[in-house]
């Protein structure tokens, strides 16, 4: 009888200890909106002013649908030419574009950029192609 004690005991007390009751959370938690790629910008929304008018990065060169994609998201976007720019575009494969900060973009001359701009460039930013986004510096 000693023998089937333990096993006995085991048998009727081991499924208590796993059935505490559990709520489960009325909702789950709205997903979190992907936060913008910031590590891609040589500057932050507070200093998002501080340059000679513009903000650029280098885009393929001759990738109409992708021009097409980032005018969509930023339709005041502006050909820099053949230049390198401070973005260091691969010339002739890549070209230099300028993303204008007016007092339509900015908070203040050489202040913040405005949310909605910012969120502008965190979509352009968004892009694989889009190495880097840097301040603008005429010489």
């Amino acid at each position: 009888m000693r023998r089937l004690a333990l096993p006995l005991l085991l048998f009727t007390t081991l499924p208590a200890c796993g059935t505490v009751a559990r709520e489960r959370p009325a909702q789950e938690p709205p997903a979190l909106a992907p936060a913008c790629p910031a590590h891609k910008f040589a500057f932050t929304q507070e200093t998002g002013c501080r340059n000679d008018g513009s903000v650029e990065f280098c885009l393929p060169t001759g990738d109409d649908a992708l021009l097409a994609r980032v005018r969509e998201l930023a339709p005041t976007l502006q050909v820099g030419g053949a230049s390198r720019g401070r973005a260091g575009c691969d010339v002739p494969h890549e070209t230099l574009y300028l993303f204008p900060t007016g007092d339509t973009e900015c908070d203040s001359r050489h202040g913040a950029i405005t949310p909605s701009a910012w969120g502008t460039l965190c979509r352009v930013a968004e892009i694989p192609e889009v190495r880097k986004i840097v301040p603008t510096w005429f010489e």
